[in-house]
């Protein structure tokens, strides 16, 4: 079982592609695992070494006691990458992922060769905060499919919603039968890290090559997140996919893994 001890945690990851090929980390948001990730491994992993984790409270990770944070996250990257001998990788962040990304590149910035951002923010708000404390007290009620159906409309976009039932069953299907759910510990802690997250005024130390992407309908992370991002982190490119919500990356993963891969061949071997 790939698990390594990382940063005083047991961390869990999957590892796919050449071992000898440039390394790429993959870092799920609030509640994910490595698994969220399945639409783009195959893709990334034809011309990188592809390293997904289970962050601390979530998949087949440890479930440490006390308060959870960013930068101890971040920490958690850092050392799974020294644990596997790779001294700097692209780095590629979804939502609580992303903000992870942005402290690992702040802290570590020579561990980062690239960095992609997707669906995150430089920091939560009051409605952003609100938002996370009702889907905890749903998911403290202990029914699984409730807890799925309260989440989906604000990962997802409408028309997904609307056109595609059978994703949507399949998310619902997949998500009750899945082994690793998160529980509500770690859930919480997670969330105590999200907000106390902020980067904004440290985001102009970011020096290295830098994607962001943002679903258009996106209600959970709203796209002037992203715009924010771009306008704060030096030479940054900004990618908007229609057609999306916060889960732009899993609703049109073929666009998404276009911009991704095509970003990483431009800045290979910066």
């Amino acid at each position: 079982m790939p698990i390594v001890s990382a940063n005083g945690v047991r961390l869990f990851y999957e590892e796919t592609g050449a071992p000898d090929a440039p390394p790429v980390v993959l870092i799920m948001g609030w509640g994910g695992d490595h698994t969220a990730w399945a639409l783009q491994a195959p893709a990334f992993a034809a011309e990188h070494r592809v390293i997904a984790l289970d962050n601390r409270g979530a998949g087949q990770s440890e479930v440490p006691d006390g308060p959870y944070t960013i930068p101890g996250m971040a920490a958690d990257v850092a050392g799974l990458m020294d644990a596997l001998g790779i001294r700097r990788a692209d780095v590629c962040g979804a939502s609580m992922g992303g903000m992870i990304a942005q402290e690992l590149v702040l802290r570590y910035p020579e561990r980062v060769r690239t960095l992609q951002l997707h669906c995150t923010a430089p920091r939560v708000d009051a409605y952003g905060r609100f938002l996370i404390d009702t889907l905890i007290a749903v998911k403290a009620r202990g029914d699984r499919e409730e807890y799925v159906r309260a989440v989906l409309p604000w990962i997802l976009c409408r028309k997904t919603m609307i056109e595609r039932p059978d994703f949507i069953r399949f998310w619902i299907d997949r998500a009750l039968a899945y082994p690793y759910p998160i529980g509500l510990e770690g859930l919480s802690r997670q969330a105590g890290a999200i907000g106390a997250h902020d980067t904004l005024a440290r985001l102009g130390e970011i020096r290295v090559p830098t994607l962001i992407t943002t679903g258009a309908e996106d209600i959970l992370v709203p796209p002037a997140n992203s715009r924010q991002l771009h306008a704060h982190i030096p030479g940054s490119t900004l990618h908007t996919i229609e057609d999306a919500g916060h889960l732009h990356f899993i609703e049109q993963a073929e666009t998404f893994n276009t911009v991704c891969v095509e970003f990483l061949r431009k800045h290979r071997g910066a």
